[in-house]
């Protein structure tokens, strides 16, 4: 069984080629700029119970366009997992990722990383490519945007990156107030730099998000997304470390 938050279909940016999106419901975050902050609570009125199997079926009717990108001359596409944080349901994604996989579908799973290793190990094997963000490597600082701790998604993706041969993008979503500034983006460059396997790192313009609640009101008030000079800014620091930018 798997709680959908929403399924989208079409999508681009989730991974290679034409992709069908799953966003699961329930995240152990609550970032202020969430883009889908209707998937955090794990109860949720729009959320809807899946057996696997069903969905499954439901998810591979895209199977023919997924194919479709392949002829036009397009990568082929396929599955993304994504949330909320789709490794809280890590068996019930296990089991969705296996009956896809068997129909040779390609499975990406998106995640912040706030999860047990277990659920990590438990998805490996069938995942062929991990979009990872990360947001900061300050503990304070990335306490006090998310409600979490740093340590949990460092270690996870350190273990990606050191110990696995996972495929691994990581997606590091730039936010005015919070990790946009020239120390925050060093310390998550200099920390990438050290890994065994240097990743691809796609940096993403975040947007400000008038959500309610003390942890937004904390952040300076900041323009609605930063600009392509900023953006510009943080693909050649990227880039100094030794980073490949996508």
């Amino acid at each position: 069984m798997l709680r959908v938050s929403h399924i989208q279909r079409f999508c681009l940016h989730d991974g290679p080629g034409l992709r069908t999106t799953v966003f699961l419901q329930g995240c152990s975050l609550r970032c202020w700029w969430c883009h889908n902050p209707e998937a955090q609570a794990m109860r949720a009125d729009h959320a809807r119970d899946w057996e696997v199997a069903t969905l499954a079926a439901e998810l591979l009717r895209d199977e023919r366009w997924w194919r479709a990108g392949g002829a036009a001359g397009v990568q082929v596409g396929g599955v993304t997992l994504s949330g909320g944080e789709p490794l809280l349901q890590a068996q019930g994604a296990g089991e969705l990722l296996d009956c896809l996989g068997g129909h040779g579908t390609h499975r990406v799973v998106e995640t912040a990383g706030a999860a047990p290793r277990q659920a990590f190990e438990t998805l490996l094997p069938r995942v062929e490519l991990w979009l990872y963000d990360l947001k900061s490597v300050d503990d304070k600082v990335f306490r006090a945007g998310t409600g979490g701790e740093a340590i949990t998604p460092m270690n996870n993706l350190a273990w990606l990156l050191d110990e696995t041969a996972a495929e691994v993008r990581v997606r590091l979503p730039v936010i005015h107030g919070f990790n946009n500034d020239d120390t925050q983006l060093q310390r998550m460059a200099d920390w990438l730099s050290r890994r065994r396997r240097r990743p691809i790192v796609e940096p993403l313009a975040g947007h400000m998000v008038n959500k309610p609640g003390a942890a937004r009101e904390t952040w300076p008030v900041a323009s609605p997304q930063v600009d392509a000079s900023m953006m510009n800014h943080v693909r050649q620091l990227l880039a100094h470390a030794g980073l490949e930018i996508l």
